[in-house]
């Protein structure tokens, strides 16, 4: 068991590549960088570190089942960290609690250069498993898959299945931050 998420991160990779924090309406959130090379994922990976102290229903010490949320990208775009810290306050600053299929707006671009501008909320367990912490609490990851507005719109359209099966098919590598849009127009 660890005492936080920090360190059982630290236990799996080693010290981040690059770490900062955010603090919104009194809320303070993290967001940890790996390298590839520091993985063996083939992307950079972005880890929250706060979200499941944020968590609707979540006080600081609570027990329960928490999650962060996880991002790979290739190339890495360091400046998704805004967006992404926003992702993971979201719960907190909504009142909503965030499992597989939820989507995330942004308020504009994911990162400068790109037109991604929203989070799909996805289950994984390969990238990180679920840790228990000391305290007898559970933390999962989530992973985000970034967005562009036409796959938003197809995923509200059609639902996430069909916008997955539709990746799937045309093996789109939704890590790629340099990827134009693809779904199919309604």
């Amino acid at each position: 068991m660890y005492e936080s998420v920090g360190a059982y991160l630290l236990s799996r990779w080693g010290y981040p590549a690059g770490r900062i924090r955010f603090d919104l309406e009194g809320l303070s959130i993290q967001v940890w960088k790996w390298d590839d090379a520091a993985t063996g994922e083939g992307v950079d990976v972005y880890v929250t570190i706060g979200a499941a102290m944020c968590a609707p229903g979540n006080s600081p010490g609570a027990v329960g089942h928490r999650a962060e949320f996880l991002l790979g990208l290739r190339p890495g775009q360091d400046a998704v960290a805004s967006a992404f810290a926003a992702l993971g306050l979201y719960g907190r600053r909504s009142g909503a609690i965030l499992g597989d299929g939820h989507t995330v707006p942004s308020d504009g671009p994911l990162w400068p250069g790109t037109e991604m501008m929203a989070f799909l909320v996805r289950e994984q367990a390969a990238i990180i498993p679920t840790v228990q912490l000391s305290d007898g609490s559970h933390v999962h990851f989530l992973q985000a898959l970034p967005l562009h507005e036409s796959e938003l719109l197809y995923k509200r359209r059609h639902g996430m299945d069909a916008l997955m099966a539709h990746w799937e098919k045309r093996l789109v590598p939704f890590w790629d931050s340099e990827r134009g849009p693809d779904a199919p127009m309604f």
